[in-house]
Order: structure tokens, then C-alpha cells, then sequence
């Protein structure tokens, strides 16, 4: 058993995660607490808020052999089924990349301390190669396992570049992708087209507003602060 992700996908899902995170976090924050219902042939979510479209099946997650099941491997919908279909761009850029998780029917998280956590990860990574708004998951079988759904309505807002937010972000974002923290750094600067400059122990970047985004390392090359300079 496999106690953590391939070196590829730590290094794919490095490179996202703090601006997936606070996608994700956006995605939430609009959706809110209501109760969906998702319609797969539709490929829709509706609630009290209204509906919205461009829902894809990711996959599935069972609490009873902690396997992560991908849509189009489950035989319940296929490749060809309208809302597995958009998602085969994520084994294809998991065949170029060579990311077995995206390639594999059935990745096995049984290995990892919380399996259930393993797959929010997988799927909230998954869900950025296809460029949408967030990811929705909801019990299924009585509770015994967990359908992830990624949404990719326009009227949804894309998360923009926050200062504020940055610290925590990154933070979050070393915590799940520990293996390279520069590489966490640079690809949330690079996302939002952030200028930064290296040191052998920090990375500063400049934000829009002029404010700048101190990053400092140890040794081993481990983020241990980050801080927010106001513009001068």
C-alpha cells in the first residue's frame, strides 16, 4: 500500500494547490450549505440558489476499501456517458504527464492516515486540469462512500490573486503537498502572473497592489514564514 501520491502527482499538485485551494474555498463560499441535487444526464446541480450546468463526474470514493473509482472506469457509466466524457482529458494529461493516479481505474488510498482526506485531495487536483469553478461530492450508498462532481458554470467567479489570503494559502498548500515547498511558491505566483524574484532563502513576490509577499526558507528548503509587506 502506498502510504502517499507518485513523486508526479505531488509535483502536478504542488504546483496548483494553493490556487486550487483558494478556488475551491471561493466555490464554497458561493455554493453554500444547501442541498443539491445533481442530474447526470443534464450534467446540472440545483438547490435553493438556482441551477447550475457544466457538471462532470470525476469519480467515486468507498469508505469500505478506501478506493478512488473514476467515472469512466466505473460500469455504471463509461467514457462515452455526457457527464463522464469531459473528463477524459484528465487521464490524457495523466498519460502525457505520467500521473499514474490519473490513469489507473481504481487508485488505491488505503495506505494513507485518512484515506477520505486522500481523495478530497485527488479530486479537488483532478478537477484543475479540466479549469472549472470547484468540486461538489455528496454521500452515496447509504453513506458508505462519496461521489465527487466537478462544475465548470461560467457565472461561478474564478478566485483572483489576494494578498491577504496568500499566507494561509500557501501554508495550507505545503501541508498537502510538502515535497517541494519553492515549487508550491512559485506555481501560485506563476497562476495569477505574480513577478517574484528567488534568494537562496526567500522568495519575494509583487503583488498587484504593490504589496509584496515575503517568503522565507530553512535549510531543508521548508517554508517557514511567509509575510505581507505594504507597498513602500
Amino acid at each position: 500500500m502506498n502510504a502517499d501520491f507518485s513523486p508526479e502527482l505531488q509535483a502536478y499538485g504542488g504546483w496548483i494547490a494553493a490556487a486550487a485551494i483558494q478556488q475551491q474555498d471561493l466555490f464554497n463560499e458561493m455554493v453554500g450549505p444547501d442541498s443539491l441535487q445533481a442530474d447526470l444526464d443534464e450534467r446540472t446541480l440545483t438547490g435553493e440558489r438556482g441551477t447550475l450546468g457544466g457538471v462532470s463526474l470525476l469519480g467515486s470514493f468507498s469508505e469500505l476499501d478506501h478506493t478512488w473509482l473514476w467515472g469512466w472506469a466505473n460500469p455504471g457509466f463509461g467514457p462515452d456517458a455526457p457527464a463522464v466524457a469531459p473528463t477524459l482529458a484528465i487521464r490524457e494529461f495523466g498519460d502525457r504527464h505520467g500521473i499514474p493516479e490519473f490513469t489507473a481505474e481504481s487508485p488505491d488510498l488505503s495506505g494513507f492516515p485518512q484515506p477520505a482526506q486522500a481523495a478530497i485531495t485527488l479530486a479537488i487536483t483532478a478537477g484543475s486540469v479540466l479549469g472549472g469553478r470547484g468540486v461538489w461530492s455528496t454521500a452515496i450508498n447509504e453513506g458508505r462512500g462519496h461521489v465527487y462532481l466537478h462544475v465548470a458554470d461560467e457565472q461561478l467567479p474564478r478566485a483572483g490573486f489576494d494578498p491577504i489570503a496568500t499566507p494561509r494559502l500557501l501554508l495550507t498548500a505545503v501541508s498537502v503537498f510538502p515535497g517541494d515547498h519553492r515549487r508550491v511558491v512559485r506555481g501560485y505566483f506563476q497562476h495569477f502572473g505574480v513577478p517574484y524574484e528567488e534568494a537562496p532563502d526567500a522568495i519575494r513576490g509583487t503583488a498587484p497592489n504593490g504589496s509584496v509577499i515575503a517568503t522565507s526558507y530553512d535549510e531543508h528548503g521548508r517554508l517557514g514564514n511567509v509575510q505581507v509587506e505594504p507597498k513602500a
